[in-house]
């Protein structure tokens, strides 16, 4: 390849979207709903303050009614309004929502530094999933810091029975109850997607089961690689399973697999199996 044409093509994967599910099904939703915890989201992602402006023109939203959902936070005391800078920012109110529910890791923020660490050490998108329905959904994102990565936006979903994260929430998982998953995700999608073969999706599972983590290579995203593994069952309320991913260029994921599975089971067992 020309250097210039090599150049241009490096440029070109410098920030890329992640592929996304939400068009897989038609899963009715209230759209003031989505739209003011799609706001909250994109807080939590930039982290610092934003414009109306700003903020209608990423969600891809009317500017009027952003303007108007920004303005109802902020009267009910979730958004600080800063009238000079014309900006705004949550406020406490946010953080404390939720803080009731978990104990142990999440709580007291052990997990949330684990991620920061794999972050710092990895330089990859880290993502923490949880199992919504047939969904594999992002309760949070670490953004990755390389050159050239993916940006994965915080509740982004993938299917749980064809996704690295989907195959590491499913391994408490019998063979009977993924085959009913797999038919009811069939079932669910819209005309156009090929169906999923449990058979497939059964071999993953147990392959994840005995490795440890998943790998998966295009499997959402062309170009992407994702390097899931579970978590222990015991760290949230609900003992629901959660998964770590590790996310970003294919090629780079490849050849650092040993690496990173070292450097989550290391993170892992310092931060979630110690007292």
């Amino acid at each position: 390849m020309p250097k210039a044409r090599k150049r241009n093509a490096v440029k070109d994967w410098r920030v890329r979207m992640a592929a996304t599910v939400d068009d897989i099904t038609d899963t009715p939703v209230v759209k003031s709903a989505e739209r003011v915890l799609r706001i909250l989201e994109y807080f939590d992602d930039v982290q610092r303050e934003a414009r109306v402006t700003e903020i209608a023109s990423h969600l891809k939203l009317p500017q009027s009614s952003t303007s108007a959902l920004l303005q109802s936070l902020s009267h009910l005391g979730y958004l600080d309004y800063d009238r000079t800078q014309r900006t705004f920012l949550p406020t406490a109110r946010v953080a404390l929502l939720g803080t009731w529910l978990n104990e142990g890791p999440v709580h007291n923020g052990r997990l949330l530094r684990m991620m920061e660490e794999v972050s710092q050490q990895s330089h990859d998108t880290i993502i923490l999933a949880v199992r919504n329905g047939i969904y594999s959904q992002y309760i949070h994102v670490i953004q990755a810091t390389t050159p050239i990565r993916y940006h994965v936006p915080p509740a982004s979903r993938r299917l749980v029975a064809w996704s690295a994260t989907g195959f590491a929430l499913l391994t408490h998982s019998s063979d009977e109850e993924i085959r009913g998953l797999v038919a009811r995700t069939n079932a669910e999608m819209t005309k156009g997607h090929k169906p999923i073969d449990s058979r497939a999706v059964i071999a993953s599972i147990r392959q994840t089961r005995r490795d440890g983590y998943f790998l998966s290579r295009e499997l959402v995203s062309p170009g992407a690689g994702a390097l899931a593994m579970p978590l222990p069952t015991d760290i949230e309320r609900r003992n629901r399973p959660m998964a770590i991913c590790i996310s970003g260029v294919l090629g780079h994921i490849e050849r650092r697999q040993k690496d990173l599975v070292a450097l989550l089971q290391d993170t892992i067992g310092r931060y979630l199996l110690t007292t």
